[in-house]
């Protein structure tokens, strides 16, 4: 995985995507998403490190199976919860 914390308005938004998807295009509907490493980073991460990220930030921005794998396994998220982006799974997390 790949990881980049960014703050915005004093708040923590982190954002990660499993690393073989970094520098790709994804289509939704009219609009096109770019895994770009300026958003997501270029950092590998690990699980552990992953987790602690998620429970640090304010909001979170994650793509990929991988990931959102280790958010369902820690039951941080339900996979009802998951939107496919060209088939691939996309969570956005707000810790209020």
């Amino acid at each position: 995985m790949i990881g980049k914390m960014h703050m915005s308005n004093g708040k923590k938004i982190f954002a990660c995507c499993d690393k073989n998807l970094l520098n790709k295009s994804l289509v939704f509907n009219d609009a096109t998403i770019e895994l770009s490493p300026m958003f997501y980073g270029n950092a590998k991460i690990t699980k552990k490190n992953f987790l602690e990220k998620i429970n640090d930030c304010d909001s979170a921005n994650v793509f990929g199976k991988k990931a959102c794998d280790v958010l369902i396994s820690k039951k941080i998220i339900s996979k009802d919860s998951l939107l496919l982006i060209d088939k691939v799974p996309h969570i956005q997390i707000y810790n209020i």
